[in-house]
């Protein structure tokens, strides 16, 4: 309706107006109020029922809003957010709150996994170290810690070192809640090994079985996977799943075989033997998951090389924070192909020359009937001059130009792995003298370093993936 100051002002404009016309006639003065009093009486009349039957037309409408990603809640009536249950315009207190609470739910949970990814690679640690780390504040961390408790992923101990005062809680994660198998397949031997989120070995075996790509050795993996579950007591339901190492080269599906030549098999290897699991698998290069488990032993934080001496040589690239380089073909770091001398040595790849032909555990085990371990050792006590010589003279000799080579590509620390790199302990400083003769620059051979691993190095590389994938799906 019309205010009263409207009526006040529209009296004074009518007397003033009569007033003025009292030259005028009496008959126009009086239709001159007539037409005057009409307008006023439409003008109030149309103020007090248009909006009743028009209430659509009255009242403006909210402009439509383009969809947006997440972002913080604007101002009261909109809210902008996408996903399966958009939403441009609110204006509802009640709903409103109920968005904020599902964007704060989503922060919730990324909070929550950022925790736990951060404990599961620095912990045991305190909750005043996770919150100044993520720069997150307490009661968040607090809130999400509780959720980790509840859902049995994380448990806290009392430090034993203490400054005064109330010793800290430490926060862990809680290891056997999950498990991961991987298993190493190699021409004539199969290792498997079951480990909790901790890389801690519940199980790990070594058998050997020639390989044939038949269902009798396919029957035989799946009895080796059911056992280890069975006899380490745990729930078939905490294996992530069976990751299987090969000396192949393989697709970037992690199923497909491209290039085998040590073991013979089929590209289409996956498709006859997962069957056979029963449980989540896929395939891995052995180099790779051996470089993968040295570079989780040891939480390398820098890039590194690794090496790999067993019965073909291979090699891995790992990257600042635990990454693996494959290369545009998935064939990165084939260091045992590399030619140590043109024309030289033949190699099972077909070509001459390769480091493989000069520097493959075969070379060594072949002097004591496939036994690696008893040739160390009847070089280590001096009782066979024939094999320390050729150890020492002739092996060490070509590992080494490799090694200076590598040095000088890629300027990284080498790891020593695979089958010959787990016995090297012994000799490691004199090996180290010999890179450093060959190389120009350095003076400190603690680049190189013996591996943590002995055999069961690729298979646990291989059970690296599936524990990798829980965690940072957390």
């Amino acid at each position: 309706g019309l205010s009263p100051s409207f009526w006040k002002v529209a009296f004074i404009k009518l007397f003033v107006y009569v007033f003025r016309s009292s030259a005028l006639s009496f008959a126009s003065a009086l239709q001159t109020l007539f037409s005057l009093c009409f307008s006023l009486c439409f003008s109030l009349c149309f103020s007090l029922f248009f909006p009743l039957c028009f209430p659509s037309i009255h009242r403006p409408q909210a402009k439509s809003l383009p969809e947006y990603a997440w972002q913080k809640p604007e101002p009261p009536g909109i809210i902008r957010i996408s996903g399966k249950n958009r939403l441009t315009v609110n204006s509802d207190l009640g709903r409103q709150e109920e968005l904020m609470e599902s964007s704060a739910g989503i922060s919730n949970s990324k909070n929550t996994g950022n925790i736990y990814r951060y404990i599961y690679q620095n912990g045991p640690c305190s909750r005043h170290e996770i919150a100044q780390a993520l720069s997150l504040s307490q009661p968040t961390v607090t809130n999400a810690l509780s959720r980790l408790r509840a859902e049995n992923m994380i448990r806290e101990d009392v430090s034993e070192e203490s400054t005064g005062g109330r010793k800290p809680m430490l926060i862990r994660v809680i290891p056997d809640v999950r498990y991961a198998i991987g298993i190493d397949i190699t021409k004539n031997h199969v290792s498997i090994v079951l480990t909790d989120l901790d890389l801690s070995l519940v199980c790990s075996k070594r058998i050997r079985m020639p390989f044939e790509e038949n269902e009798t050795y396919f029957s035989f993996l799946k009895d080796l996977i059911e056992t280890a579950v069975r006899e380490s007591g745990i729930s078939p339901e905490s294996l992530l799943g069976v990751g299987i190492s090969l000396p192949v080269l393989i697709e970037e599906n992690q199923k497909t075989i491209y290039y085998a030549k040590e073991i013979t098999t089929s590209p289409d290897l996956y498709t006859r033997l997962s069957p056979f699991i029963p449980y989540p698998c896929l395939f891995f290069n052995d180099a790779n998951s051996g470089g993968l488990a040295e570079s989780w032993r040891g939480n390398a934080s820098r890039p590194m090389l690794y090496l790999s001496l067993s019965n073909s040589v291979g090699g891995a690239t790992i990257w600042q924070d635990q990454k693996l380089v494959s290369g545009d073909n998935m064939r990165g770091s084939e260091f045992g192909h590399m030619t140590l001398f043109p024309n030289g040595r033949p190699c099972y790849c077909g070509k001459r020359g390769c480091m493989n032909a000069y520097c493959n555990a075969s070379l060594l085990s072949d002097f004591t009937g496939g036994s690696l371990e008893e040739f160390f050792q009847k070089v280590q006590s001096g009782e066979n001059k024939g094999f320390r010589d050729y150890f020492y003279n002739e092996y060490l000799s070509y590992l080494a130009l490799t090694v200076n080579n590598l040095r000088l590509c890629y300027d990284y620390d080498i790891i020593l792995g695979g089958y010959v790199g787990a016995h090297m302990d012994f000799c490691i400083d004199r090996f180290r003298s010999m890179v450093l003769d060959l190389n120009p620059f350095e003076t400190n051979g603690s680049f190189i370093r013996v591996c943590h691993y002995r055999t069961e190095a690729s298979a646990v590389g291989a059970a690296i993936y599936y524990i990798n994938d829980f965690v940072e799906k957390q």
